[in-house]
Formats: structure tokens, sequence, C-alpha cells
């Protein structure tokens, strides 16, 4: 009566212990076993021959026999691995002294055969399995011919030789399975150890086999006496096992409730009773469906599920299951076919409780040398059912009132908590895309509620929200605030793209209504606001968008994304204006510069002053975050003076040392309200005795429509002196062609929103080369802003663009590390004698020559 493990199956996990899997090393196992069983039947002495002679059929007998023994195993689970307990040990010695090795190997093989096509074992067990019988019985007759020669031995010696030659073969045969097992479970030290502790089961299988052979060397027929006790013991062991394995199901039933009850979550609940029910059952696979739950999450799934199961649990077939009146059922496994997957054995069972079937349980494939579901099994799993009906009973009316904490009573849409909850979740996403809120609310809901009634209000609600519903994306979600306030976490990729989300909201609201028979049109106004993923507080954002929805809703907009200076109550703000004066005040701004490349000649001509704050508590403050305080707060004119008095110095240094180069200052919409701009530039320019032309002052295009006669007259007074005009971030704001064609300006700048994407996005390209075009069309010089890499300037190049400034040419730098780089870098500056003014003034007017050349006639 031999002890093994079950052999490894396909589906078992992959360690990487060699270079190929597990499978192709149990192959390679049985390729050893087999090579050595034929290697060892070849080197044997006398092969052909046996200690005593039998009848010619003898052979058939013991095949029958080694057949028989396989057939009548039972199954104990010890240690958490199922061991096989055969009758094995018995053919083993008969064979041994009544068939010559060869005929023996052969009739192991053949009963081995037999039991395989009764069991319908799988080809990759059988070949495994073969090859380990082959090898125990082959070492067995080695053992045996290496002790005892055939021709001279004694009764006595053949038993005690055959007993310890079984046990040889029977122990090796057992290293090999753990071996083996040991690929896909690894421990293979461990596993032979426990191999060497229950070889006790093997010494008693054998000494039963050798009373057996005992009495057959009297008289083969009276070796029939010994079947008796020989049976006798082999049921007591099997009841035995039996009995203790009951016990340790019958204790891990009676714990499974309170394992998989511990939790209210349904889905946690759902995954416990599925893992916990494929251990009890040593199966391959468990599924619970939730018939009485919807959505994506009512199938809960251990392993993996089998091919003839539906994946989807909306499906017929368990709707079906749910209403059939039938219990358990028992689904017969069969082999995979040509063009039909293999069906594991599968049992099915009803979770009941007193409201009817809330579910089905499915446990597929008996993992383990089982292979077969036995009557206990389908009543432990129908035990199972009744016992987890309780805790998913418990869990579905936890769902239910965390529904209905989380949702509208009315449009049945998440309410506030929810769409908090939501956001914090989504706070920190990185999917490659922004996160932006839209709250909406709906204009004139107060008169349709007084004039029509609340119930018709309820029912403008409910439309408006399935509209609204219908224009959503997956990855989108709707939710209802309070009264006729609504709200949407929408991922998307640009500003753009929420903008048209919030223009498609309007229009469903824009749609009319029939409330009590009246046709009634309403609108709606967004505002909207990005989630800050760095952002520790993600109810700053909720804020922003209600903030910029109420500036929607006040000015008549429709639509309002959230900017600075919509916000005039914040905190941070109050705080930040304190710091600012203080920085000011105690010279914690400092100016960089970026230098600017002339494409034509590859010299660098110019640079662009930007300050920068290092706040000694906040660390590096963003520009646009002080700049809007500064322009709100009116300290804009001390950063303008900052950057017009440290530049223009910084100038005047460099073209001391002999680069000469012009300075770029950027202006706010303040600064040209600001009438006494022009006689301050003047002075810093005098000051530091540098000519106006050297100066260039960029305006942001949006300022030019913000009180034109005012900006239009400082813009007049600085070009009066001979100070050059730009139009900065061109192409983002809106103003008019027949305006920029009158402005006395000498350059455009294109805004690097557009020259990032030039490679990739075919309508920026068109952009930015338009753009170049419309610049040298009005005479002026172009320059792009935001040039990343080579390529970018390669191609804007190729447009035929006069000027770039990006870190693909240098980062902002302080003015040591500018004299630095300009003396050591690859990229050559206008350089010339400090003195030789003359020679910077021919240069300069080489550079505006060839933007003259590209005017067009009627500006010329």
């Amino acid at each position: 009566m031999t002890a093994h493990a079950d052999a490894p199956t396909d589906g078992s996990s992959v360690l990487t212990q060699f270079r190929f899997g597990p499978n192709a090393q149990v192959r390679v196992i049985a390729g050893v076993l087999a090579a050595a069983t034929i290697l060892i039947l070849v080197s044997l002495p006398d092969s052909g021959q046996a200690y005593r002679d039998a009848p010619d059929f003898f052979p058939l007998v013991v095949a029958g026999l080694f057949a028989f023994s396989l057939l009548a195993v039972f199954h104990v689970e010890f240690r958490r691995e199922a061991l096989t307990f055969s009758l094995s040990e018995v053919p083993i010695m008969l064979a041994l002294v009544y068939i010559s090795p060869v005929y023996g190997v052969l009739a192991r093989l053949g009963g081995s055969l037999v039991w395989a096509m009764w069991r319908r074992v799988t080809p990759f067990k059988l070949v495994f399995n073969l090859s380990t019988f082959a090898f125990e019985l082959a070492v067995a007759h080695a053992v045996m011919r290496a002790i005892v020669d055939v021709d001279d031995s004694s009764n006595t010696l053949l038993v005690i030789v055959a007993l310890v030659a079984a046990l040889t073969g029977s122990i090796l045969g057992s290293f090999a399975i753990a071996l083996a097992i040991s690929r896909f479970e690894g421990g293979v030290l461990v596993r032979i150890v426990d191999e060497i502790r229950n070889s006790w089961i093997l010494v008693v299988n054998a000494i039963c086999g050798a009373v057996l052979l005992g009495l057959a060397l009297i008289s083969l027929s009276s070796a029939v006496l010994a079947v008796v006790p020989i049976g006798a013991l082999w049921l007591v062991m099997r009841r035995h096992g039996e009995l203790a394995q009951r016990l340790r199901d019958l204790d891990e039933v009676h714990g499974f409730a309170g394992r998989v009850g511990r939790s209210l979550d349904l889905d946690e609940i759902g995954h416990a009773a599925v893992a916990e029910v494929a251990r009890l059952l040593r199966a391959k696979a468990a599924v619970l469906v939730l018939t009485a739950a919807d959505g994506p999450n009512a199938m809960m799934v251990h392993g993996e599920v089998p091919a003839h199961v539906p994946s989807d649990p909306a499906h017929r077939y368990w709707r079906e299951l749910a209403l059939g009146e039938q219990g358990a059922q028992v689904i017969e496994g069969r082999p995979g076919r040509r063009n039909r997957p293999a069906v594991p054995e599968t049992i099915l069972a009803p979770v009941d409780d007193e409201t009817g079937v809330i579910g089905i349980l499915l446990v597929a494939g008996p993992d383990g040398v089982g292979q077969h579901f036995g009557v206990d099994d389908v009543d432990q799993v129908v035990n199972l059912a009744e016992q987890l009906a309780a805790s998913l009973r418990k869990g579905m009316l936890h769902r239910q009132i965390e529904h209905e904490a989380r949702h509208d009573g009315l449009t049945g849409l998440p309410n506030r908590n929810a769409f908090e909850y939501q956001v914090q979740s989504v706070a920190h996403r990185d999917d490659g895309r922004n996160t932006y809120l839209l709250m909406l609310d709906l204009d004139r809901f107060k008169e349709v509620n007084d004039t029509l009634g609340h119930h018709a209000g309820d029912d403008l609600l409910i439309q408006f929200s399935r509209r609204v519903t219908s224009r959503l994306g997956p990855d989108d979600f709707f939710a209802r605030l309070a009264g006729d306030e609504f709200a949407i976490v929408a991922p998307r990729s640009t500003d753009d793209d929420a903008i048209e989300l919030a223009r498609s909201c309007i229009e469903e609201a824009s749609r009319p209504v029939t409330l009590d028979g009246l046709s009634i049109v309403v609108t709606a106004s967004v505002g909207i606001a990005e989630l800050d993923p760095d952002e520790a507080d993600e109810g700053r954002a909720l804020r922003r968008a209600d903030i910029a929805m109420y500036n929607a809703k006040s000015h008549h907009l429709g639509i309002e994304f959230f900017r600075a200076e919509l916000d005039r109550r914040t905190p941070a703000r109050l705080s930040m204006l304190g710091d600012l004066r203080d920085a000011i005040g105690q010279a914690q701004l400092h100016v960089e510069y970026q230098p600017k490349l002339d494409l034509a000649s590859g010299l660098v001509t110019a640079a662009e002053a930007l300050v920068r704050w290092n706040h000694p508590v906040r660390g590096a403050v963003p520009p646009h975050d002080f700049v809007r305080v500064a322009e709100e707060t009116g300290l804009i004119k001390q950063l303008t003076d900052l950057m017009l008095s440290d530049g223009i110095a910084e100038v005047k240094r460099l073209h001391d040392r002999g680069h000469h180069l012009g300075l770029s200052v950027n202006l706010s919409t303040h600064d040209l309200l600001d009438a006494k701009l022009p006689a301050r530039v003047a002075g810093y320019l005098e000051a530091n005795d540098v000519p106006a032309h050297v100066l260039t002052l960029e305006i942001t295009e949006s300022s030019l429509l913000i009180d034109a006669p005012r900006t239009r007259t400082t813009i007049d007074e600085l070009h009066e002196m001979g100070v050059r005009l730009s139009i900065d971030d061109f192409g983002t704001g809106y103003s008019s062609l027949s305006y920029l064609r009158q402005l006395p300006v000498r350059e455009l700048k294109v805004d690097q929103s557009f020259v990032a994407n030039v490679l990739i996005d075919s309508q920026d390209e068109v952009i930015v080369r338009s753009t170049i075009d419309l610049g040298h069309n009005l005479g002026l010089e172009v320059v792009a802003e935001g040039v990343e890499n080579n390529e970018i300037l390669e191609r804007l190049r190729e447009f035929g663009c006069d000027m770039a400034q990006g870190y693909c040419i240098s980062r902002p730098l302080s003015a040591s590390k500018l004299l630095a780089w300009l003396n050591v870098t690859s990229i050559p500056s206008l350089r010339h004698d400090p003195l030789d003014l003359a020679a910077w003034e021919a240069t300069e007017a080489e550079r505006w020559q060839r933007a003259e050349d590209r005017r067009a006639p009627g500006r010329r």
C-alpha cells in the first residue's frame, strides 16, 4: 500500500527556478526516470528469468492486481497535502519473485494503463505516473538481483530481500514525485523530508506484502489466505482516513461563516467565500454569482472561470438557474476536443434565504488526486451555500444602506458625500489626462418652482439629470449636490475638451422640457476648475469651480473657467500678498535671463528678463502665482521696475564685456495703464547709458483690448522713445488683425502652447506656420518661445521663423551664469569690441533689413 502525492497538472502556478517552465521540468524528470528504467533493465543480470516459476498467465494476474490497487485507492489530506493510499506493494512483491524484470515492468505499465483509461487521466499526468511506476519496479528488481542470485536463494531470504527492494523502489519513487511537485510549489527539501517522515506507512504496507509473498512461496493457492487480513487492514486505514478527513472538513465548515462574515462589505464577503470554498473542496475554481445584485461586481471568482461558465453575471444561464426549483446539481467533466474546451467536473448549488435565491455557488475542477467530487462534496457545498446566505444578505443590506447614504433620492445620482469622495479618489490619479471639476446650476429654477410647484421642479431636475448623463463618458462622475446644483468629475486631455463638455451640458439644459403641459426653456451656468494632483486639499478645486460657476451666472457668461483673479478672498492669497511685500523690500526677488537665438545667423542676439522668487518657506514660487497677486494689489509696478533696472544694468555689463545682446521685458496690463511708465523706462536707459532700441517690451495680446485708448497712448510714447514693442503669447487672445496692423510693434511671439506640439499636432503646425507668414507679411520679426528640442528648432527654421527661445537653447540663467554660458557655449553670441557700438548698430540694421524685405508690398 504506497502513498503517492498527486502528479502536477498543467494549470499549476509557475516558478522560475530554471530557464524553462515547471511543466517542461516535470517532463524532463519523467524522461530521466524512463531512461533510468531502461538502463537498469538492460544492465540487470538474468533479466529474462524469475526467481520462482509461475503459470504463463501469472503476469496478467499481476497486471490486474496493479490495476485493482490503483482503482481501490483512497485519499486523505495530511498536513495540507493530498496523499493517495493503494495496495501496490502486494503486486510489487509478487512481481519481484514470480516475474522477470522486463515482464514485471510491462505488467505494471499495463495495469496502470487500465487505471488511467478508467479514471480518464490526463496525458501529462499519465506519462509522469507511468515513468515513476516503471522506475520503482526497476529499482526494486535491481536491488533484488544485486543481493540474491536467481539460481541460489531460500524462501526466507527472498521475502526479506523483496521487502527491502520494494521499500527502496517505493521511497525513491516518492522522492521523484516530491521533486516534480516542488517544480510547481517549491520547497523540494521540505517535501523530501516529509516523505521520509511518512515512510513508516510504506514499511507497514511492505510487511503486509511480505506476509502474502511468504504464503505464496509455500503455495500460490495459499496466498489467498492473506487477502482477508490485508483487506481488513486496508479497510480500517481507509475508514480511519475518511473519518479523520470528515472531522477536519467539519471543523473547517463550522468556521466558514465566521471567516466570510467578518466584513459587511459585499465584495469582501463574496471574494472570501469563493476562496474558502475552493480551499475546503480542494477545487481549482469557485464562482459566486449574485443574482439579486446588479453591476460588474455581481460575480466573484477564485481561480480561473471554466470555459463553459458565462463570465457575464447578467447571462440567462445564471438567471435560469436562479429561477429553477432544483437544488444542487453536478455537471460531469469531459475532456477537451478539437473545437471544444475541456469541462471540469462542476457542482452548482443555489444560495437561498427566506427571500428566495440570491446567488449561485459554483465549484469546478476537483484539484488533487481525487479528480472527482463525491456525494459528501455535494452535501458540503450545499451546507456552505446555506451558511453563506446569511452573510450575503447582511452584505446586500449594508450595500443598500450605503447606496442610499451616497445617492440622491430624487434623481438617483450620487450626492455631495459621494462626489467629494470621488474627488479624493481621483485627485492623485496619473493616467496622462487632467481632471476637471464642473459645477452646473440651472438658471430660473426658482421661477419654475414658484410658478408651477415643486413637483414640476422635481420633474425638471430628473429630466436634466438624464439628459446630461447621456452626454457623459464612461470615466465621468455626475452628482447632484443640492437643489438645482450639479457637479461632474471629468478626466479630459485639454481645457478645450472640458469646455466642450460644459457646452454640451448647456445645450441639454436649453432644450425645451414639458412640465404640466407647458413647454419650458431654462438655461444653465457652468464653472470649471482643474484638479491639481499636487494639491493636498482636494476641496479647493470644488470651491474654485463653485466660484467660477457663480461668476458665469452673475455675468450671464454660460461657461467660466476658474481664474485666480476670480477668487479674492483666499487666505493663501492674503498670505502671499504679505510675503510678496516683504520679498520686494528684502530683495528676495531676482531676475534670470533666457537667451534668444537668431535662426538665420545662429547667433544669440538677445535675452528675456524673467523675475523669480525663492521664498524661505514656500521655496520656489511659480511666477504666475505671485505675478497675479502683484497685478491685483498694485505691486506689479515694483516687479516691472525690478526687471527694468536689473535687466538694463545687466545688458550694460554684457555690452562692456563684448556681448551685444538685446533685452526683452514683459509688461502687464496694469503697466500699460500707467502713464508714468515711459518716463521710468527712459530713466533706467539713461542711467545705464543704453540705447532705447536695445530694449524690447513684450505686451500680451489680451491686454491690448483693455482700455484701448489709454494703452495705445503708452505704446505710442514708448515707440517714440525708440523702444521696440513685441506682441507676446500671440494666438491666445482675441485681438483683431486690423488693430495689430495699426500698432507700432516690431515683433510677434508665437505662444509656446502651439510650438510645443508642432511636431505631433498638424493643427498646431498649421497655426505656427500661418503665424510666421502673417508676421512676415505685416513686416514683423517672429519669435517662437517654448522650443524644447532640436527637432522643433529645425522645423521652425524651415518655416522661416526669425528667433527662438526655450530649453533647447538654454534654461533661464542668473546674471553670472548667463555671462559664463556666453563665454563657454558652442552657440556664438553677437560680439564686438566693447566700444564698437557702430558695429552693433550695423548688425542690428542688417537684421531689420531682412524683416523689411519680407514685408508685403502694401506695408512698404
